[in-house]
């Protein structure tokens, strides 16, 4: 069992990692299950197919955007490194 053990004042218990917070949970039949599911389901605020056609888009956008800014990301520093750098760079094919 728990102990009560006091320690400057403020009670500190004590007790079994296995006591604490031990609930039996009510086991739901498949049946049910499924219902639950089905319920919170129609909860769910779903987007329309145009918001996800317009999320869609943004998203190739911002991909191809990103893609040539990375491209001339590493050009730039392919250029500044073959130039300053002694070394033989290997040229784009």
């Amino acid at each position: 069992m728990a102990k009560n053990k006091k320690s400057g004042g403020s009670p500190v218990i004590e007790g079994k990692a296995d006591e604490v917070g031990k609930k039996k949970k009510k086991k739901t039949s498949p049946l049910e299950f499924f219902q639950q599911v089905r319920s919170e389901g129609s909860k769910v605020t779903w987007t329309s197919r145009n918001e996800t056609m317009v999320s869609t888009i943004m998203v190739l956008i911002m991909v191809v955007i990103m893609a040539v800014f990375f491209f001339a990301v590493d050009q730039s520093l392919r250029y500044v490194v073959c130039n300053i750098l002694p070394i033989q760079c290997v040229a784009l094919s």
